[in-house]
């Protein structure tokens, strides 16, 4: 149950960067040139897709933990997902 609300949490937070991506830690310290090169190399794209990822991992997780009847490897998985992200 964990992994579900960790997903939906991730997903939530990848959807709030990709809207307001001043959310990013430093963004709102860096120079309106330094925010251009962030925005011209996608960075809130980028972070949105971290979370999204990280997200979905983790649904995916419990699914994958109910089929194989082994219900501690999504909450493994689960903070792998997080500690790697």
């Amino acid at each position: 149950m964990g992994s579900i609300l960790s997903g939906v949490i991730f997903l939530a937070v990848g959807q709030f960067i990709r809207v307001y991506p001043g959310i990013l830690a430093g963004y709102n310290n860096r120079s309106e040139k330094e925010r251009e090169i962030a925005e011209k190399n996608r960075l809130p794209f980028y972070g949105f897709l971290l979370f999204s990822a990280m997200g979905g991992i983790s649904l995916h997780s419990y699914v994958i933990s109910r089929w194989l009847e082994f219900p501690h490897l999504s909450s493994s998985i689960t903070l792998i997902v997080t500690l790697s992200g």
